[in-house]
């Protein structure tokens, strides 16, 4: 996320976002904010197109068109505190760790903006998350998908929130996950593809993308099945999505993820956990692990009993 009150240029400079309404633009340069908030600071008189305020979101961009825009903090979503169920595994003077459940979203957005997160939940549990600026996204230092289950880093307070999103940046912080993929991969390998916005779906990122960044997954095979294959993912960077749109680039998407693998009638959901988590904090090391949730152990007892039956 963008400091409060800084000031960003930038200008079209590639055909394929000529003739695109100015929040889509902002949006494909800036996934981490949602084209409501593009439309507000529109509102606020905070976006300039070639030294003029924009007027309208629906302005369309041309070749060559410089936007300023002044990132300020905007309130877009109801964030009264609310009883939301999650573990708490660790709790530390500067940071929590948490166990995400699948189906719960970390923070809310323009897709879900009257949905219960576990932001509401955290606002519920601890005051203090109130004092935080960044008031939608209090102490979230990174992000599980909805539909991933797992280990998460949470910051208790601001000077922690600056320290964490530093580590992350460097890529400080080692991340291993549980994947459940169609097919059978090699034993082990890396998956080297900048992902980036789908040029046409919006909701989708893609090995092919819009605006691409570096993207790098290593993965280790655990467990063959007869039709899919358990492996443990370590990713270097944190894309969205970047696991599950970098198996899916070549050929093994994951069992249950309706958008980028294959549906399975053995789990609901993308099988997919963040299962460890490493790093080193004010020089003192930290580990944890994290027991996938029932309905991902129920599918790998099923692949592992069940191992001629289609799946």
């Amino acid at each position: 996320m963008i400091k409060n009150n800084a000031r960003v240029s930038i200008a079209c400079q590639q055909s394929e976002h000529v003739g695109l309404r100015l929040d889509k633009f902002l949006f494909a340069h800036f996934p981490d904010y949602s084209r409501s908030y593009f439309q507000n600071l529109i509102d606020l008189q905070k976006i300039f197109v070639n030294h003029k305020v924009a007027k309208k979101a629906s302005y369309t961009i041309h070749l060559n068109d410089n936007v300023d825009i002044n990132f300020v903090h905007t309130q877009e979503f109801d964030l009264t505190p609310r009883k939301v169920a999650f573990e708490i595994v660790d709790e530390q003077p500067d940071f929590l760790i948490i166990n995400k459940p699948a189906g719960l979203v970390v923070h809310n957005s323009t897709n879900n903006k009257d949905e219960d997160s576990l932001v509401h939940g955290l606002l519920y549990e601890f005051q203090d998350f109130s004092q935080f600026e960044e008031t939608e996204r209090p102490g979230i230092v990174h992000r599980l998908d909805r539909d991933t289950s797992g280990l998460l880093i949470i910051a208790k307070n601001q000077p922690a929130q600056i320290i964490f999103s530093k580590m992350f940046k460097q890529r400080e912080v080692h991340k291993t996950y549980l994947a459940v993929i169609h097919g059978h991969p090699d034993t082990k390998g890396s998956i080297d593809f900048p992902i980036g916005r789908h040029a046409i779906k919006r909701h989708k990122m893609s090995h092919l993308g819009i605006n691409s960044k570096p993207a790098l997954t290593f993965y280790n095979t655990l467990a063959y099945y007869k039709f899919s294959t358990l492996v443990a993912v370590n990713i270097i960077t944190g894309r969205t999505h970047q696991i599950r749109v970098h198996f899916s680039a070549i050929g093994h998407g994951l069992l249950g993820d309706d958008l980028y693998g294959r549906t399975s009638k053995l789990i609901t959901r993308q099988a997919l956990h963040a299962w460890k988590l490493n790093f080193i904090y004010k020089g003192q090391e930290f580990s944890y692990l994290c027991r996938p949730p029932q309905d991902f152990v129920h599918l790998i007892h099923n692949l592992y009993n069940e191992l001629g039956k289609d799946q």
